[in-house]
C-alpha cells in the first residue's frame, strides 16, 4: 500500500509540476512514434526510470520495516510498537540543495516486523511452547514401554532362532534312523501332538505386553501447524489499492481546485530526486546514504508536519526560515486508527545507538522531465 501510493503520488507530482506533457499512466500507454527521435528517447528513459523505481519501492518499504522493527526491539520493551511512520521526499531541481519544489510523503501506520523470519506469525507459535510436566512424564513412560518391548522382542527372536536351529537338526536325525530301520507298516501312524517350541519363551513377553496398556496417541495440538492468518486474495488486494489510489487522486484534485492551486505549478523540466528517511541500519542496494542532507531535510520535514497540524494553532512558522522561500508541499497518509499527534513528532533520543540514528537516503536512479512531444 505504501509503495503503491508513493508511486501514484510521484506520477501526479510530475504532471502537476509540468515535468511530463501527459500523466505518467497515460504516457506509458501512448504509442512511441519515432524511436530514434530525441523526445522518444527522453520518454523511454523516464518510463524506464519510473518502472525501476516502482520495483525498488516494493522492497524498500520491506527493508525499512525490518530496520525500524530492529530499532524498536533494542529498547527492551516486551511489546514493541507494531506500526511506525515512514517519510519520503520528492525534490525537484538540478540538485537537492538547489530545489525548486519539495514534496513530502508521510505514511503513518507502516507495519513493523522483521521480514524473513518465522517468528512474525502471530499467536503462540511466536515463542517456544513451555513444556508441560504431565506431557514430559507421559513421554518418559512411552520411552520405558518401548525399551521393554524392544528387549522382549530381542530375547524372543534369539530363542526362536535357537529353537529353529534345533528343529532343523531333528529331521536329519530322524532320517538317519528311518534309513537304518525298515518300515513296520504302510498304515498311517497317528501324528504326534504338535509341539510349540517357543511357547515357553513367548509367554512372558506376551503377558507383559497384554498387561501394559498401549502408549497414548500423540496430541495433535503439538504437531499441528499454527493457524494461518487470514489474508486478502489477490483480487481483493488490487481492489483495495485502486480504491486508495482514487482517494489520493480525488484529494489532490480538490486541493488543486482551491484558491492556492494545490500542487499545480509551472516548472521547467528538471531532475526529480527521491529521498527516504531511514535509520543507519537500513540496507538496500538502490539507496545511498546522504548524511550531509540530514539537517536541511529534517527542517523541511518538521516544517511540513507543523503545517499539517496547524489546525489547532500549534504550528511553529519560524521554522520556515530554513527553507529559503521554497514552498513545502506534501501528503499525509494514515489509517483510521492512526495517532496523528505522535506521527507529527520526529523526536530524537540522545542515548540511541549509532545504527538507530535516522538519516536521509537518496535513490541512485535518475528521473528527468521533458516537455517535447
Amino acid at each position: 500500500m505504501a509503495a503503491t501510493l508513493a508511486m501514484s503520488l510521484l506520477g501526479h507530482v510530475l504532471f502537476l509540476k509540468s515535468q511530463v506533457p501527459f500523466p505518467v499512466v497515460q504516457l506509458a500507454r501512448m504509442p512511441g512514434g519515432q524511436s530514434n527521435s530525441r523526445a522518444a528517447k527522453r520518454r523511454n528513459d523516464l518510463l524506464a526510470a519510473i518502472d525501476t523505481l516502482s520495483s525498488h519501492m516494493q522492497t524498500t518499504f520491506t527493508a525499512l520495516s525490518t530496520a525500524l522493527a530492529r530499532r524498536r526491539s533494542r529498547d527492551g520493551d516486551d511489546a514493541p510498537p507494531s506500526i511506525g511512520t515512514a517519510h519520503l521526499a520528492f525534490v525537484l531541481g538540478p540538485s537537492v540543495g538547489a530545489a525548486r519544489a519539495r514534496i513530502i510523503y508521510t505514511v503513518n501506520g507502516l507495519e513493523l516486523k522483521v521480514w524473513g523470519e518465522r517468528d512474525d506469525v502471530p499467536g503462540p507459535s511466536r515463542r517456544p511452547r513451555a513444556e508441560d510436566p504431565e506431557e514430559s512424564e507421559e513421554e518418559e513412560e512411552e520411552e520405558d514401554v518401548n525399551d521393554s518391548e524392544e528387549e522382549g522382542e530381542g530375547s524372543l527372536s534369539e530363542e526362536e532362532s535357537e529353537d529353529s536351529v534345533d528343529s532343523a537338526d531333528e529331521p536329519e536325525d530322524s532320517n538317519e534312523d528311518s534309513s537304518s530301520e525298515p518300515p513296520l507298516s504302510r498304515s498311517p501312524s497317528p501324528s504326534p501332538p504338535a509341539s510349540h517350541p517357543h511357547s515357553h519363551a513367548s509367554s512372558p513377553t506376551r503377558s507383559l505386553s497384554e498387561n501394559i496398556a498401549p502408549p497414548p496417541a500423540p496430541r495433535r495440538a503439538a504437531t499441528a501447524p499454527p493457524a494461518s492468518v487470514p489474508s486478502q486474495t489477490y483480487a481483493e488486494e488490487q481492489q483495495t489499492l485502486r480504491t486508495a489510489e482514487r482517494l489520493l487522486s480525488r484529494t489532490l484534485a480538490n486541493a488543486c481546485a482551491d484558491d492556492s492551486g494545490g500542487m499545480s505549478s509551472e516548472l521547467a523540466p528538471t531532475q526529480t530526486h527521491v529521498l527516504l528517511r531511514a535509520p543507519r541500519r537500513f540496507a538496500h542496494p538502490a539507496w545511498i546514504p546522504r548524511q550531509n542532507l540530514t539537517r536541511s531535510l529534517e527542517g523541511t520535514l518538521q516544517s511540513f508536519l507543523d503545517d499539517a497540524c496547524s489546525q489547532d494553532g500549534t504550528a511553529q512558522p519560524k521554522r520556515k526560515g530554513m527553507i529559503k522561500g521554497v514552498k513545502i508541499e506534501g501528503v499525509w497518509v494514515g489509517c483510521r486508527s492512526s495517532d496523528v499527534g505522535a506521527s507529527m513528532r520526529l523526536g530524537g533520543d540522545a542515548e540511541e545507538d549509532e545504527e538507530d540514528e535516522m538519516i536521509w537516503w537518496v535513490w541512485n536512479g535518475k528521473i528527468v522531465g521533458f516537455s517535447d512531444w
